[in-house]
This record gives C-alpha cells, structure tokens and sequence, in this order.
C-alpha cells in the first residue's frame, strides 16, 4: 500500500463529504479518528467504503494525529484536516509522484477560504505546508494546539503544484470561538512549564500581529475580512494571557476563594441581587 490518508475528527460533517471525495481519487485507504462527534460525522465517513473509522479520547491535537498515523498501512501519509480539501490540479500532482517517490516528505500551498472567499493576503498565504511524508520519517510534536511535523535534519521536501483549500471559518464569530480555544489551550501548557502572566509581552505581540496582518502583508485589500483577520489574529496574543492569568488564580487562589464558575458562591447573593443576577458568566 502506497499512501494512507489520515484524518483526526470532531463535529466535522459541514466540509468532511467534500474532503473525503477529494482524497479518495489519491489516496489507497483512509484513516478517520474521532474524538465523541455528536452531528453527522460518523454517518458520512461511514458512507464511504475507503474509510476506516477509530475513536479515541482526545487528549491533544499532537498526540491524536502520531496515533492516527500509527493506524496506516500506506508507506506515505497524506495529513488532513477534515475541512481542507485538495483541489483537482493537486490531486493530479500527489498521482504523478505515486510509483515513483523523489522525496521523504512534499510539501504545498494551502489557500484559507475565510467567511466565503479565497484569502491570499493578510499573512496568510502563501502557507506552504508539508503533508505528505513516509510514515517512518516523521511525526507530530506533542503540544496540545498548534502542533509542527517534525522532520529528521536534511529531510529532502518537493513542492508540488496545485493547492489544499482550508475552509478555515464561515464567520467571524466562528473565528472568535476559535481562537479562544486556542488561546485557552496555549495558556494551559504555559502554566504547565511554569510561565508567568506578561500583560506586555501580550499586548506587545497582538500590537505587532494587526500591524503586519492589516498593513504590510494586505489584509487591507480583503476589506472588513482583513480587519477580521488582523484583529482577531490580535487578540489571541491577549487572551491567552487572560487565561494564564487565570491559570495562576486558580493555582494561588486561598481555599476560601472559589472559582467565579462556581454558582453556589457567587458574590451577587451578597449583594442581595435576585436570582435572575447570579448566573455565573460562562466558560469556553
């Protein structure tokens, strides 16, 4: 068997039909793992005969995708996400090297589709992003959210021609949902090394970040998609160093000072605030 595709999964059904119809033109079987999909993602992966289909606790973006490829047959993994979708001149290019490898590891562009249209500015593009690679060559690293594939020293890398659309978010408020999860998760392995609130080095690089995605990389030609892009690409730099913040709190924070998600001690009853004021604000 050549090349297995792999796929990690949650609530992925809005683009997973259009990604798996991609790769079954390339790939020789394709691997999903799931992470307790409660919408119609089992049902479509299971609807394609290509597909071989695990669940699995999630515990890191890392660790979830070196087990799905642990899963593989194929000598070669193609890595995708379930809302990336390899386009046709792609698929061609990843056919023309089957047979006859040149390389270890290829690499090629993938082009956001943000709230409806094809992104190539703002910082992000050109993305080159290496995800074909022999299955006993690489692996991911273990961090819990924007894991890298790690590649041994002097690893040979093709370019391949076409590209991998990324159907990256549907709406700005979806973008915001998202990067406070990432940030969330950044902050929890920070407090795990031991690192501590740094409301400059927050506001320093969420100042830089809108500057460079706005300004010099063209997120200004995009419209209000760029100062979307720029401003909530900004403010993850500050969330996530509310949510370390936090962290510490949590940590320091004397026995009789509890969580403000807790409901039974919230300060509102104190203040003699009626039952429709005490509802704690909600996490992500």
């Amino acid at each position: 068997m050549e090349l297995s595709a792999v796929i990690i999964t949650y609530n992925a059904a809005r683009h997973l039909r259009a990604c798996i119809d991609a790769l079954r033109s390339v790939a020789d079987e394709i691997i999903i793992v799931d992470s307790g999909s409660t919408d119609s993602t089992a049902e479509i992966a299971r609807g394609f005969p290509e597909v071989r289909w695990y669940e699995r606790t999630f515990d890191g973006y890392g660790s979830q995708k070196n087990y799905a490829n642990s899963l593989a047959q194929g000598k070669y993994i193609l890595s995708v996400d379930a809302d990336e979708v390899l386009s046709p001149e792609l698929q061609r290019a990843i056919l023309a090297e089957k047979g006859q490898w040149r390389a270890d590891a290829y690499s090629f562009l993938r082009v956001a589709v943000y709230c409806g249209a094809f992104i190539r500015a703002a910082g992000w593009y050109p993305d080159w992003k290496v995800r074909i690679f022999r299955r006993d060559a690489a692996r991911w690293s273990d961090e819990p959210v924007h894991e890298r594939l790690l590649l041994p020293s002097g690893t040979k890398v093709i370019r391949l021609q076409g590209e991998m659309w990324h159907y990256s978010y549907a709406s700005p408020e979806e973008n915001l949902l998202r990067t406070s999860k990432y940030a969330r998760l950044a902050a929890e392995m920070m407090a795990k090394a031991g690192k501590s609130p740094n409301w400059w080095r927050g506001f320093a690089k969420a100042g830089a970040r809108f500057t460079k995605s706005l300004i010099i990389k063209g997120g200004w030609r995009l419209g209000w998609r760029g100062v979307s892009i720029a401003f909530l690409g900004a403010i993850y730099y500050v969330l996530r160093e509310i949510y370390l913040s936090y962290a510490h709190y949590r940590e320091t924070a004397p026995n009789g000072v509890s969580s403000f998600h807790d409901p039974s001690s919230s300060p509102s009853k104190s203040l003699g605030m009626g039952a429709a004021d005490t509802r704690a604000p909600h996490g992500s």
